[in-house]
């Protein structure tokens, strides 16, 4: 009975919030794109709670990069935040796609003197400790080339 009385006073965990920061290119080559994906995670909780997991599916202007993955669990500090950097790496298939694409609409707004956009998607799940899935998902655009002036 002292088991179960104690169970009844453990407070219930609010679910953390999970949001997708920003994405952006780390390099493009012949044979391989990588993209980085920055998370914010929030612990709306008074204790530490563990993220063993986070993974994500990332798509470039429609197409498949493929999936992206927390490198080492991470720990969410009581009340606090904490950000998650993952790493996305498209074959050489769909590096050479992103590439072309990218390539087409940059030299089309080059003439205006406007910036490239590259839409986004990402999607996933961040894994809590005793695995409570959390799921999460952005869309956007995000800018290369030359810098505002």
């Amino acid at each position: 009975m002292a088991v179960l009385a104690a169970c009844a006073e453990t407070p219930r965990l609010s679910a953390p919030r999970v949001t997708v920061d920003s994405v952006r290119v780390e390099r493009i080559t012949g044979a391989e794109a990588s993209f980085l994906v920055t998370l914010n995670l929030t612990n709306p909780n008074a204790r530490e709670i563990a993220v063993d997991a986070i993974e994500a599916n990332v798509s470039i202007e429609d197409v498949s990069v493929g999936s992206a993955t927390l490198t080492a669990p991470l720990k969410l500090p009581a009340n606090g935040e904490a950000t998650a950097t993952l790493q996305a790496r498209a074959g050489i298939a769909a590096a050479l796609g992103i590439a072309a694409d990218l390539a087409q609409r940059a030299q089309e707004q080059r003439a205006s003197g406007q910036p490239t956009r590259v839409r986004y998607a990402v999607s996933g799940t961040a894994t809590l400790e005793g695995g409570v899935p959390i799921p999460f998902s952005r869309s956007g655009d995000f800018r290369i080339g030359p810098p505002a002036r």
